[in-house]
């Protein structure tokens, strides 16, 4: 196992933010192996953070990731799949070729782009549509917010679905007092992650073109600091709706000032394809102790 004879190896890693403290924190646990699967959940339950991941040798990919958030296991994640990018990078687990690792999850191999700067970005799995019909008024009052005129909500699937919709306003979407309840029983029911609503900014400093906040209540998360496959959810919904042209194929989403944080997510659409990335730290380094 990588760590000492006491313990195995583990980060904590803060995502979308260069600096400690901004971002979402990733708990990464350097070697699941010999880990079971109610260990790890007991384990991503104790750290309490949005997700927990298990790093294992593969096959298919320069290595292989198992991600869980406080109640259950998922098949692809944004945050996670960058922060744990970035630890497996620094403790020397697996080196980028030419800027370019892959990483197998239960979602399948997801290439990676590490950049001389330490930024990474993930190719997120081909998004889809996987639900229309939700009515714009019962959304805006789960939400909490008034929504914008225009296309109507739809449940993107990015590996986690996410119901994304378009907010007003930033200032509208800021204020949002979500019925977490409600949002838990939807998710509950229609096999969703959660809700993210996003809304656009107009001449945004530093490139920011959206706001975004995600809500997970169903996965024990009542609001996601900065959450990767949120953001992917919503550049595919941008796509969907020909709403691109308001924010170009590339831009950077703000997320996380409601609960204290700032994060910057980049997002990239190519056709079908999005693309999701940023900066990551680690903010802890050691071991953690199992038994």
């Amino acid at each position: 196992m990588v760590g000492s004879t006491s313990g195995i190896a583990f980060k904590q890693v803060d995502v979308f933010t260069d600096r400690p403290f901004a971002g979402n924190p990733v708990a990464v646990v350097l070697d699941g192996s010999g880990i079971d699967d109610a260990t790890m959940q007991r384990i991503a339950a104790w750290t309490n953070l949005s997700e927990t991941t298990f790093v294992l040798p593969s096959e298919r990919a320069d290595y292989r990731l198992r991600i869980f958030t406080p109640a259950a296991e998922l098949p692809f994640a944004g945050h996670p799949t960058v922060g744990s990018a970035h630890a497996v990078i620094e403790a020397g687990i697996a080196a980028p070729r030419d800027g370019s690792l892959t990483q197998e999850c239960l979602a399948g191999v997801i290439p990676l782009r590490a950049g001389d700067d330490g930024r990474i970005a993930a190719r997120v799995p081909t998004p889809k549509v996987a639900r229309e019909g939700y009515e714009a008024d019962a959304v805006a009052s789960l939400l909490g917010a008034p929504l914008a005129e225009g296309p109507a909500p739809l449940a993107i699937d990015v590996g986690p679905v996410w119901l994304v919709a378009q907010a007003e306003s930033p200032e509208a979407l800021g204020e949002a007092r979500p019925d977490l309840a409600g949002i838990d029983a939807l998710s509950r029911a229609g096999g969703l992650a959660g809700v993210t609503a996003f809304a656009l900014v107009a001449g945004g400093a530093s490139g920011v073109r959206l706001t975004v906040r995600s809500f997970a209540p169903a996965h024990g998360i009542a609001e996601d600091p900065v959450c990767g496959s949120g953001n992917a959810a919503v550049g595919a919904y941008l796509g969907v709706t020909k709403l691109l042209s308001r924010t170009g194929a590339a831009y950077v989403a703000s997320q996380g000032r409601e609960v204290g944080r700032d994060g910057r997510v980049e997002v990239r659409v190519a056709g079908r394809e999005v693309e999701i990335g940023g900066a990551a730290v680690t903010v802890i380094d050691g071991v953690i102790r199992i038994g």
